[in-house]
């Protein structure tokens, strides 16, 4: 558990937040359903939800999100995304995405290519955003 202390209305805020909530609530236990190691018996983009859940429920400052949606669908993506940015406005949310679709969420995109990080302006990520 990531947080001993969470109180159910936590815990469901950070499911939700994630677009976990739905699928977590039809499990046999709901919210207290054991799932098996590394979420076996999820799918893979369930269990990204989960693992963004956990970090949301852990409440740290900062944000990690490596990859963290690559089994999800864009709408998903974005809606999981657009969650974490309007109900945790405060967090400082880092995001590595092969997909340019989420790339106007963003408030400064850098582009990580041939072992240079380059910061792009917003016409070079709108128009990355776009060709998606």
């Amino acid at each position: 558990m990531v947080k001993e202390d969470a109180t159910d209305e936590e815990i469901i805020e950070a499911l939700k937040i994630s677009c976990a909530y739905e699928f977590v609530e039809k499990l046999p236990e709901g919210i207290n359903s054991t799932v098996g190691p590394r979420g076996l018996g999820l799918s893979e983009g369930q269990a990204q939800r989960i693992s963004i859940a956990r970090a949301v429920l852990r409440d740290a400052p900062i944000l990690l999100l490596d990859e963290a949606t690559s089994a999800l669908d864009v709408t998903t993506e974005r809606k999981v995304l657009r969650n974490i940015i309007q109900q945790k406005p405060n967090k400082t949310c880092i995001v590595t995405t092969h997909r340019p679709s989420v790339l106007n969420l963003s408030q400064r995109v850098y582009r990580v290519m041939n072992k240079t990080i380059t910061e792009l302006c917003e016409e070079e990520s709108s128009a990355m955003a776009i060709d998606f």
